[in-house]
């Protein structure tokens, strides 16, 4: 097998693509796509404060590497990353260790904030108390919040998620199962500025999660390999399975999932003006009080006993 692209021996098939490529060329046609993104996502103007939300996966830390291999040089906005411990053992400190690093090595600033400083509690906490709903459920609604206020406590302009494709078509399929239009229509890129919300860009969107995997190998891009312990416990697990199951039949399933939601997102709508503040936190919401707060609650009465 040789390279498409230079005729060298071939280490990788990019099937959707109908390629194949050696080391070289891989890593430069991951880069033309992140690169592409950026463009169609966002347009940083200077004096831009970015932040870079890095778990210490993979994607992440991938995520880190391109903003730096991409902006490095002439950037002339501030970048700053952020860890968001959820208090999950010695599981998430390991990766703040590894996020902060690497971070530094770049020569970005890093900063790690916990659950317990901002919603006086922890994932573990949680898992301990409420034996009903998975931790997933809670973690990723209160990452989500602690997230936006930190942002806006820096007053960041956007805010770059390391979510890949795989990622990505998940949610796409979850949210049309569960017949959630509201959150289908919210999933970013945001290029439309709500109050209250810090815009998201994901410029790994189109990259597949073990091209990422491939790339951060071949670059020495350090990162933790370990998955959360409560991950198998998500729903998301059902949706990767079936989307890795439909892709060994249709290389191209998970491009496909993404370009769908593209052409529909113009005709979803979402009534924003009904936005008010979250009568107990004051952040963003459409209800009374915030999915977040409705969560505390929800863990502040099975810790009393109270059903």
């Amino acid at each position: 097998m040789k390279c498409s692209r230079c005729g060298r021996d071939a280490e990788f098939k990019i099937r959707y693509a109908g390629l194949s490529l050696c080391r070289e060329h891989f890593v430069e046609f991951i880069d033309s796509k992140v690169k592409k993104e950026f463009r169609e996502q966002v347009r940083f103007r200077k004096g831009d404060r970015i932040l870079v939300a890095v778990s210490g996966g993979k994607d992440s830390m991938h995520l880190l590497h391109q903003v730096n291999k991409i902006f490095g040089e002439w950037r002339d906005f501030e970048i700053m990353a952020v860890t968001v411990d959820e208090g999950i053992g010695d599981f998430r400190k390991q990766c703040a260790e590894v996020a902060e690093g690497y971070s530094k090595s770049l020569g970005i600033e890093h900063k790690t904030i916990t659950f317990k400083e901002y919603l006086g509690l922890t994932t573990e906490e949680v898992a301990k108390t409420d034996n009903e709903l998975a931790p997933c459920t809670y973690c990723g609604v209160f990452r989500r919040k602690v997230l936006n206020v930190f942002a806006k406590e820096i007053e960041a302009d956007y805010v770059l998620l390391g979510l890949n494709l795989d990622d990505f078509a998940q949610s796409i399929v979850m949210n049309v199962t569960r017949g959630d239009v509201a959150r289908l229509s919210r999933l970013a890129p945001h290029h439309e500025r709500v109050p209250g919300f810090v815009p998201r860009i994901v410029p790994l969107r189109r990259v597949l999660e073990q091209e990422i995997r491939d790339y951060n190998e071949i670059e020495n891009i350090p990162y933790v390999r370990r998955r959360c312990p409560y991950a198998s416990m998500a729903i998301r697990d059902v949706y990767r399975e079936f989307l890795d199951n439909l892709e060994k039949r249709d290389p191209a399933a998970k491009f496909s999932t993404l370009n769908f939601f593209e052409k529909l997102k113009p005709y979803l709508s979402v009534e924003r003006e009904k936005l008010h503040p979250c009568k107990i936190c004051g952040e963003p919401t459409v209800g009374e009080i915030c999915k977040a707060c409705e969560l505390q609650q929800r863990y502040e009465r099975k810790k009393s006993g109270i059903k």
